[in-house]
């Protein structure tokens, strides 16, 4: 069979757990926005993950908040979806096989990172599988040589402890590249960010040659914030709109996913994406700000 997922953490524990449990031929990428689109194909020999539903698959496992209003149109599927910390979790629990014990660890990191369950030490100084699952980030791009080290790193986990893995030139110099990153990303977001009424605002439109840096890095920055949009250019004049609960202040009571899925995107309740174009793309943007401003619990 075939994996079908996106290139980040819970894609590469997802794709780990299901090649233990099933005889995977090749691993293959997609953006969930293209999935949304339909203009991704699957057969019964495709193992959807981590992504929306693609009809036709052979199976699916997925746990985005924005999939869950979904699942009377899907119909009967084969595989799972229940809300659950991470698309990887959801794989564990389907299967309930021993051989996948053995990647506990790496299971309850995704699990944190996914669900951004962190601690301000994990965010300032990442180390072990939460440093390993930030050089796998799919704002750096899906290019030849990102999709080559994801589909080795898979293997490779597989045959050695994370110790070792750690040392391996090909991942030091991502995990050294993700912490020099740190602090360039650090000072352009001092740049390129504003505060207002608890929602952080981080416009990165135009801006070219952003380090990719830790996307958790704000929230320590900004403390008192619930919650962050940020804004940079997407695929053929869209305005790309990422929001992100705060996972230090965590009084935003509205579900990022499901207000973004409004809008044509998705994500989870503590985050979500969506891409917008037209003439109101302003308009929306502030509606969305608005709608943060709005629903958060006030101390």
């Amino acid at each position: 069979m075939r994996i079908l997922t996106r290139g980040d953490v819970d894609g590469l524990a997802s794709s780990v757990l299901l090649t233990v449990v099933e005889k995977i031929k090749e691993i293959r990428f997609a953006h969930p926005k293209d999935v949304q689109d339909g203009m991704v194909d699957a057969d019964e020999e495709d193992i959807v993950v981590n992504l929306p539903y693609v009809p036709g698959c052979g199976l699916w496992f997925d746990h985005h908040i924005s999939e869950d209003k979904k699942l009377d149109d899907i119909g009967q599927f084969k595989g799972s979806f229940k809300m659950a910390p991470s698309a990887a979790r959801v794989i564990y629990d389907y299967y309930q096989d021993e051989r996948l014990d053995a990647f506990k660890d790496m299971l309850e990191a995704t699990d944190r990172l996914d669900s951004a369950q962190l601690t301000m030490q994990d965010v300032t100084s990442p180390a072990g599988w939460i440093l390993l699952g930030l050089t796998l980030d799919p704002r750096s791009g899906l290019g030849p040589e990102f999709r080559k080290y994801f589909r080795w790193l898979v293997e490779y986990i597989k045959e050695l402890p994370l110790e070792k893995v750690l040392v391996h030139p090909e991942v030091k110099k991502r995990c050294d590249r993700v912490l020099e990153d740190q602090e360039l990303f650090n000072n352009i977001l001092k740049e390129s960010t504003t505060v207002d009424d608890g929602v952080i605002i981080t416009d990165f439109r135009g801006k070219k040659d952003i380090p990719v840096g830790n996307r958790f890095l704000v929230y320590a920055m900004f403390p008192e914030a619930h919650v962050e949009i940020r804004l940079f250019d997407g695929h053929k004049g869209a305005t790309v709109i990422a929001a992100g609960k705060s996972i230090f202040n965590r009084s935003g009571e509205v579900s990022c996913g499901e207000l973004l899925a409004k809008y044509g995107g998705g994500g989870h309740a503590g985050a979500g994406t969506c891409q917008l174009r037209g003439d109101d793309v302003a308009e929306k943007i502030q509606e969305i700000i608005n709608t943060f401003k709005e629903n958060q619990i006030k101390s």
